[in-house]
């Protein structure tokens, strides 16, 4: 008899208290040239939530002043949604035999996995890796490694927190990249709960695709010790493009074809991402409406964005036995992260 495959049994996000409109973080940014001010308008999204006082935000912090702002942020939010993901699975801390956490704007060490065993109370035995630097697409290496121990270890319950803080990876400057980065980055924390017993969809494959042709369009410099993104406006189309490619190889290891997925956890990476994957897919407006939902209400959070596609997927539709999923995150590598899920 084959043994259990891992199963996500539930899931719980977590956002900063104070939510900013684009016109407002437009306007605190300082862009006044109406292109600047249109990567704001044009991006699909309402506002984000960021780790910031409404009343003293800054664009002159220090870098240590963005790095304790992060560790703030990222341990406080990271806390909320694990603790809101054990209660929806109906575990205690003391029940996790593993914890996986995935960041890629601030540095903490001991990294964020250690400090949340101690926030939490986890048992002193308990396993952990920490997934650094693998941007948006780290949720889904940190949920492969989950599943990986969980397939060496079948008995055993699991937590993935991804956690970013955002807008403490801000860079003010002329370039254009820069803009369009501030325009769409938020700050979120993500969580799930993992076994191989109970209810939730099976994780049946995960892949991984690199191109590492393009190991410059995306990711993070750091002059003078501040980080900065970098952010090729060949994204949206190498990473479409990935997409394309990520799901023929996850349907083709189960003999699957496009119509048998009926739902689609696409990472909100942009709008125009979004766009280009749609029409590369040839999905419908529903198929990518949970998606969408999350760009609009929430903007782009980097590794915690697809946690949040999920979570909404959940909200909006009604899995039944059955019914094959198709997740996937895009991050700096160029890489594609992707899982097949079968309810």
């Amino acid at each position: 008899m084959a043994p259990a495959k891992p199963k996500i049994l539930a899931v719980a996000t977590a956002t900063p208290p104070h939510y900013f409109s684009q016109s407002r973080l437009a306007e605190l940014a300082g862009y006044r040239d109406a292109q600047r001010g249109g990567f704001f308008a044009n991006s699909d999204i309402e506002g984000r939530y960021l780790w910031l006082d409404p009343a003293n935000v800054r664009t002159d912090e220090s870098a240590e002043e963005l790095n304790d702002r992060f560790q703030r942020g990222a341990l406080e939010l990271g806390r909320a949604a694990a603790l809101s993901c054990l209660e929806r699975a109906g575990w205690s801390p003391a029940d996790l035999d593993f914890v996986a956490t995935t960041t890629c704007t601030g540095r903490l060490c001991p990294s964020l996995d250690a400090h949340l065993i101690q926030d939490l109370g986890c048992r002193s035995d308990v396993q952990r890796v920490h997934v650094g630097d693998s941007g948006c697409a780290s949720a889904l290496v940190a949920l492969q490694q989950a599943a990986n121990h969980l397939a060496a270890f079948p008995g055993h319950r699991a937590l993935v927190v991804a956690v970013e803080i955002c807008s403490a990876a801000y860079y003010l400057d002329d370039r254009l990249e820069s803009a369009v980065a501030h325009a769409i980055f938020a700050d979120g924390a993500g969580a799930l709960a993992l076994g191989t017993t109970g209810d939730g969809p099976t994780l049946i494959e995960h892949r991984t695709l690199f191109r590492s042709e393009h190991l410059d369009a995306m990711g993070f410099t750091y002059p003078g010790g501040r980080p900065r993104v970098i952010l090729s406006k060949d994204v949206r189309r190498i990473g479409a493009a990935m997409m394309k490619e990520m799901t023929a190889a996850l349907l083709a290891s189960q003999g699957l074809k496009k119509e048998d997925v009926v739902h689609w956890v696409l990472h909100s990476a942009g709008r125009r991402v979004i766009d280009q994957a749609r029409r590369l897919l040839a999905l419908s407006d529903e198929d990518v409406a949970a998606s969408r939902a999350v760009l609009r209400r929430y903007g782009n959070m980097s590794s915690a964005t697809v946690i949040f596609v999920f979570e909404e997927l959940l909200r909006r539709t009604q899995p039944v036995p059955g019914d094959w999923g198709v997740m996937m995150a895009l991050g700096p590598g160029f890489a594609a992260e992707g899982a097949l899920l079968r309810w």
